[in-house]
């Protein structure tokens, strides 16, 4: 740019220059004369192209800067991709049966055990500004190792706000929607397992208002994954989920003041027209064993036949003829402080050629009290429970004893209705939480269970007669994650 002026500043002069030659050589004027004029194109003519030629080189120069920081910056992009986070989590799990002898003939003597409930490996990363991707195995799980999410963002895409292709937990309820590793007891309650649809491979969106008030999901996916993550039928295996959440009212500054409600809804046309609805007595402990000849599972989903762990205290067994189940959710979440209150029911309506129609539902309320006066965080993008972080960790140069929380639940699963008989479970669970830091936790659960079932064993349902029976479940969990 300074060589520019330069060149044009020594034009001018050379103009200036030859204009006095030419008006000397010339003599049609006095010199007094010549100056002036010299004078008047100097200060009028000459300035105003200097002035041009500085203002057209100073855009040129900004327009120069523009590129080479773009190309800086693109470079830059390219090089910070891909980008890649590990990440992993370990629950150490025993629990303890008591069984009165209704129970002990519904589902034999329970075994008592110690196990890794999960051991997972993960890694989440970007390859692009607007594709996010990760990727989990679980070493514990049955199948092991098990792939759990898998699965591909596609952000920024306008009103939908984020596509996601792959396997991960479909759009229906508070528990689903929240880490396993943020919730208050070892297992989630009993409607989780028997009405979500959980993990699944499919395609799907999720956004959220401006405010962050609201947050919205929907997908399609292929429902009846078998133990390898395929979903292959010769008719149905569709499902469709969708979930909306609100913010009723929530204090920003401290996050210890707000209160969450949403509802959900989840179509389920089952793979060549068969289902099943049933859960566990919201703990387990054990594997699920492959008898000889059975290929081994990869995909987190429960492989046929015998169960070498925690029975289901309530089964319908396998309805055949269902065109159609449809399942309806509530939510809420309360948070005023150390105390919080959570609460959710699900009913499903089962549209079956065989044995009729019915509806089966259940749902649960829950309380905790954090007695070092933390709160249960909120996050507001995914309508989340979130991380716990203790006012004062435990620690070799800390003078902190962690985050304290005693917490009760009660839940209640009916799945007998007109001709289906699964049975019904009302549990009642009483926790206490220890969070040694924000990555750190161990659990210490109760669960007392009646039932009303049908004698199974192995996963199979060996009477139709409907036993009273009463388990008492002692379990603890240690637990780190990062």
């Amino acid at each position: 740019m300074n060589l520019l002026r330069l060149m044009w500043i020594g034009t001018a002069s050379l103009s200036i220059a030859s204009l006095h030659c030419h008006q000397s050589d010339a003599q049609v004027a006095e010199p007094t004369e010549v100056i002036e004029e010299v004078d008047e194109f100097t200060s009028e003519d000459n300035n105003a192209r200097i002035q041009a030629l500085e203002a057209y080189t100073q855009k040129l120069d900004a327009e120069l800067k523009k590129l080479e920081v773009g190309k800086r910056t693109e470079a830059v992009a390219d090089a910070k991709f891909p980008k890649i986070l590990l990440s992993g989590v370990f629950q150490a799990d025993t629990v303890l049966f008591s069984q009165n002898d209704a129970s002990r003939e519904a589902y034999g003597g329970i075994a008592n055990g110690t196990d890794f409930r999960r051991a997972r490996l993960g890694a989440k990363g970007s390859v692009a500004t607007n594709m996010d991707y990760f990727m989990q195995m679980d070493f514990a799980f049955f199948g092991r190792p098990t792939f759990t999410d898998v699965w591909v963002d596609f952000k920024e895409a306008g009103p939908l706000g984020t596509v996601r292709v792959g396997q991960w937990k479909q759009p229906f309820s508070l528990e689903v929607a929240s880490s396993f590793r943020y919730t208050t007891f070892m297992e989630r309650a009993g409607t989780f397992q028997a009405f979500t649809p959980f993990r699944h491979l499919g395609i799907g969106f999720y956004n959220h208002s401006e405010d962050l008030r609201w947050t919205w999901a929907a997908s399609y996916f292929r429902t009846g994954q078998d133990q390898f993550g395929g979903s292959l039928s010769a008719k149905s295996g569709n499902g469709v989920a969708a979930r909306l959440t609100h913010l009723l009212w929530d204090d920003e500054h401290s996050g210890s003041d707000y209160l969450h409600v949403g509802a959900a809804y989840f179509l389920n046309a089952p793979p060549n027209e068969k289902t099943r609805f049933r859960s566990i007595p919201e703990i387990y402990v054990g594997e699920f064993v492959v008898p000889p000849g059975e290929p081994i599972g990869t995909s987190g989903q429960p492989v046929p036949n015998v169960a070498d762990g925690t029975p289901f205290f309530v089964d319908t067994g396998l309805l055949t003829g269902v065109s159609l189940a449809q399942a309806f959710g509530t939510e809420s979440l309360w948070v005023r402080g150390p105390f919080s209150w959570q609460t959710e029911m699900i009913g499903t309506f089962v549209d079956t050629s065989s044995v009729g129609d019915g509806f089966l539902w259940g749902g649960y309320t829950q309380v905790g009290y954090f007695l070092t006066g933390e709160h249960r965080p909120y996050d507001r993008k995914a309508g989340a429970i979130d991380r716990v972080i203790p006012k004062s960790s435990l620690c070799k140069n800390c003078s902190g004893y962690g985050a304290w929380e005693i917490a009760s639940r009660c839940s209640y699963l009916d799945l007998s209705d007109q001709a289906i008989e699964g049975g019904e479970m009302l549990n009642l669970t009483t926790g206490l939480n220890w969070y040694v830091n924000p990555y750190c936790k161990c659990v210490f659960n109760h669960i007392h269970s009646w039932t009303q079932a049908r004698p199974t064993r192995n996963g199979t349902i060996i009477g139709n007669q409907l036993l009273a029976a009463q388990t008492d479940a002692y379990a603890m969990r240690v637990q780190i994650d990062f």
